[in-house]
């Protein structure tokens, strides 16, 4: 399993790490930190890099998306803040940004019945894009990411699967569309979807997700309908765990597919045995061999490793940004809160050697923008 521990101090402090089981409390709240961050899965480890232990942004506690019981099970409690509440673990990039708006806006946003007024969370990591048109929120780049599909090889799916956009629209709509595929031929017949004559499974990540929701804007936008053969499982999203059967697949983040392949200390790479990973319109998800494995032409084009310009999103558009999401309200003006440095601190941590060593090593890709306001996307506070 992929890194489940609790984040918000040192490795040592974890005998007093408060991650408990519904609404019962430890003797003692864990060690703090003057900043912490929550939200999505597929951020969360390189966050662990640069946190913990002696990491460049170790002043901020980064939250795991999942305690390690599962999405569905995922009922516990963390207490960011000495003088904060107890509240529920944000799951996700979605999640994130609602605790965020909850802490922020707190008058007009509940996070999961808790009203969070004690600064308990000053950052949100998010894999998918702002939504709403004010500027309560700023979304801060840190990293380039793309979304393939992972799927169970047992079967017999040949590991260097080519998948097309309207092939994927086809297995997640449930619409065969009949058309001369090629060297690969999906088709769905009599309700069932299959993948040159093998039954094949669609999944789809819990919602909530940055990783579903960013893979439905690939695709065009979700369906009206799922066809009969997905079902809303609440699963995890970038974890092998979800797809345990032959013919099983789900979109998967490349960054967290590369990380767990090359055996970064805190992630196993358990989680994708049997699994292979989709080039998408004839465009690799990744370049070399695990443990050396690194982004791919699906990341975009790059100049000496690095990302020039943002991905433009879109259906066909498998490549994305990655964000860093914090109220706009603390960059503005010398009035600001203490957490006023904290987008400097970051972009300038993230810019030098030390942080980009980290970025790419967790299989994301440096930004040559990171600095430069003008790519920050802005959104509305979240419900």
């Amino acid at each position: 399993m992929k890194l489940n521990k609790y984040v918000g101090g040192s490795i040592a402090a974890l005998a007093t790490a408060a991650v408990v089981v519904s609404s019962a409390l430890p003797a003692h709240a864990e060690p703090v930190r003057p900043y912490a961050a929550a939200g999505s899965d597929t951020t969360q480890d390189v966050w662990n890099g640069l946190t913990n232990d002696g990491g460049p942004l170790s002043s901020i506690a980064s939250y795991d998306a999942f305690d390690g019981t599962g999405v569905a099970n995922d009922n516990q409690l963390i207490k960011s803040k000495s003088t904060g509440t107890w509240f529920v673990r944000p799951s996700g990039s979605g999640n994130g940004v609602k605790a965020l708006s909850g802490t922020w806006d707190s008058a007009n946003h509940i996070w999961k019945g808790k009203s969070l007024v004690n600064e308990e969370i000053d950052m949100a990591r998010s894999s998918s894009g702002p939504s709403g048109a004010n500027d309560d929120l700023t979304y801060v780049p840190m990293g380039r990411d793309a979304v393939s599909i992972a799927f169970n090889t047992s079967s017999g799916l040949p590991s260097s699967l080519n998948l097309s956009t309207s092939q994927i629209q086809e297995l997640y709509r449930g619409v065969d569309d009949n058309t001369n595929d090629g060297a690969v031929v999906v088709a769905i017949t009599g309700g069932v979807p299959t993948i040159n004559g093998i039954t094949v499974d669609p999944k789809i990540p819990q919602s909530g997700s940055g990783t579903r929701s960013f893979f439905l804007s690939a695709i065009g936008g979700q369906p009206a309908s799922w066809p009969s053969y997905i079902t809303e499982d609440n699963l995890p999203e970038n974890n092998g765990s979800a797809i345990p059967n032959g013919g099983d697949l789900i979109p998967f983040s490349v960054a967290q597919w590369i990380a767990q392949h090359n055996v970064i200390p805190g992630i196993a790479n358990s989680t994708t045995a049997s699994m292979s990973i989709s080039s998408i319109n004839a465009q690799a998800p990744t370049t070399g061999t695990s443990p050396n494995l690194a982004p791919g032409a699906l990341y975009g084009s790059n100049t000496l490793g690095t990302y020039g310009t943002p991905p433009v999103p879109g259906t066909g558009t498998f490549n994305r940004d990655v964000y860093d999401v914090i109220p706009t309200l603390f960059t503005q003006g010398s009035a600001t809160p203490k957490q006023g440095v904290l987008v400097t601190s970051i972009t300038a941590t993230l810019s030098g050697a030390a942080g980009t060593t980290i970025v790419k090593r967790y299989g994301f890709g440096k930004l040559g923008y990171l600095t430069n306001a003008s790519n920050y996307k802005h959104g509305s506070y979240q419900h």
